[in-house]
Order: C-alpha cells, then sequence, then structure tokens
C-alpha cells in the first residue's frame, strides 16, 4: 500500500512538471509570434513609399520616382520553360531594342 502512494505521488510530480514544461513552451510560441507580428510591422512601415521617398530626400539621394507611364508590365513566361530548354515557340518574340548592330547608338551607364 505504501508503494502506491509514492507511485501517485511520483505520476502527481511527473504531471505538474510536464504542465509546466508545456506553459513554458506555449509561452515561448506567443513570444516569437509577438516578435513576428512587430517584425512584420516594421517591415511595412519601412516599405512605405511616402517614408521611402522623405528618406531619399533626406539623404540627398540621386534616385527618382519614375513615372507610372514608364513602366511596362512584361507577361510571365510559361511554366515549360523553367522546366528545361525552351521550344522557340514557347518564347515570346523579342521587342525591338536599339543596338549597335543597327546603327542606333546605344548609351551607356557609368
Amino acid at each position: 500500500m505504501a508503494s502506491a502512494g509514492v507511485f501517485h505521488v511520483y505520476i502527481k510530480n511527473r504531471q505538474i512538471n510536464v504542465s509546466r514544461e508545456i506553459q513554458r513552451v506555449e509561452d515561448t510560441i506567443s513570444q516569437y509570434q509577438l516578435d513576428i507580428a512587430t517584425d512584420e510591422m516594421l517591415l511595412a512601415a519601412q516599405l512605405n513609399s511616402v517614408r521611402i521617398r522623405a528618406r531619399l530626400k533626406e539623404i540627398s539621394s540621386d534616385l527618382r520616382s519614375i513615372p507610372q507611364g514608364a513602366v511596362k508590365e512584361v507577361p510571365a513566361l510559361p511554366r515549360i520553360l523553367a522546366q528545361g530548354k525552351p521550344s522557340p515557340e514557347s518564347v515570346p518574340a523579342r521587342s525591338s531594342v536599339p543596338s549597335e548592330s543597327d546603327g542606333t547608338a546605344v548609351a551607356s551607364v557609368p
């Protein structure tokens, strides 16, 4: 009978220890979730276009805004291209870009 009491105490202590360990892990997880949310908020603040423009102006950067009309959306290539060598039919035709070979000057950026 005495051994049953000792076993009961042992099991109860194990339950308490496991419960404490679970609580520590849950606390750690909630802290990590808070850290992730904080990092996401800071990242969103850093990627704010208004703040980026203000920061560039503040440091006298040579970077300038690109007008909306100057940006051209390029469609994504089919998945076949990513899997191996593309067939000539699957590759879109190249747009005509001025080059030295057709007699047009090409500006070089230093």
